[in-house]
């Protein structure tokens, strides 16, 4: 079995795990979203650079350090903000399965950055995961206008940009995927530091102190998926990782989901959308 496999889908499970708990964590706290990504990021990255010196691992050199940072900077920097605000706009379930069509965009720059080729099988399961995140975007009693959808959906194209520089990058150095992450997560951190300091900069210290104790887990949880993120494109493709670890993110997310939140997260229209949305990563996959 390819490494890449089970790597994937730990971090898929992990990143589950990350939104069931931001959703907890903002329910609990009322903090806002980008207080929550700070303190979760923050937390993530001294807990895997603390992991990284432990290890006696060697540093990465000065070239390799910029592009990681680069790497967090886009996501999770830029992005974690817009999706801790959707899941706590849309819920948990329907922010993961919307998130889960990033494949559509990986799939795309892949083949057209790294040569990544295009098969008859990955038309289709883009289509089905396409079509799965319309089912959630759009539906009957409330239509197309919720902002959280659409912070989703930002939120996928990040994820899908950040997955293709991400293989280029670990693909062509030789790092520990432990320093990789820290970095990716120490910029990440940074970034949403500045952009939290220009939303809330006379408060920011007491929202972070209250924010804290609940978000201290979403960081853990993104310190497992992060790092198992990375090593997965260390060793396959961006089109076998990417809708591996969306698709193991959809189905954990739904079950972790119902049994913390209930009914709500278990409609009709999310069991078919998480359907379509798992069945077009499988069908990446296996290409």
């Amino acid at each position: 079995m390819n490494p890449a496999i089970p790597l994937a889908v730990v971090a898929g499970s992990a990143w589950a795990s990350n939104i069931v708990v931001v959703r907890w964590a903002l329910d609990r706290t009322r903090a806002r979203p980008l207080t929550g990504a700070l303190v979760g990021l923050s937390t993530a990255a001294l807990t895997v650079s603390t992991v990284a010196f432990l290890s006696a691992q060697s540093l990465p050199d000065s070239a390799s350090i910029w592009k990681f940072a680069l790497i967090g900077a886009i996501a999770p920097g830029s992005s974690q903000g817009l999706f801790v605000a959707a899941i706590g706009d849309i819920g948990t379930s329907r922010s993961s399965v919307l998130v889960s069509t990033n494949p559509l965009v990986s799939v795309i720059l892949a083949s057209i950055f790294l040569g990544e080729g295009w098969r008859a099988v990955i038309l289709v399961g883009t289509l089905l995961t396409v079509v799965g995140g319309a089912l959630i975007s759009w539906e009957p009693a409330k239509g197309f206008g919720q902002i959280g959808v659409l912070l989703a959906l930002a939120t996928a194209a990040t994820f899908g940009l950040r997955d293709v520089i991400a293989r280029q990058v670990v693909s062509s150095v030789d790092v520990s995927p432990l320093w990789t992450s820290a970095i990716v997560l120490t910029s990440a951190s940074a970034v949403v530091g500045v952009m939290s300091l220009m939303q809330s900069r006379k408060s920011l210290a007491r929202e972070v102190l209250l924010a804290l104790p609940s978000f201290t887990y979403s960081g853990l949880a993104i310190s497992v998926a992060l790092t198992s993120l990375l090593a997965a494109f260390d060793r396959g493709q961006v089109g076998l990782v990417a809708p591996l670890a969306n698709a193991s993110q959809s189905l954990v997310v739904v079950a972790l989901g119902t049994i913390a939140f209930g009914a709500r997260e278990r409609t009709t229209r999310i069991l078919v959308a998480l359907v379509l949305v798992a069945v077009g990563g499988i069908l990446i996959t296996t290409a």
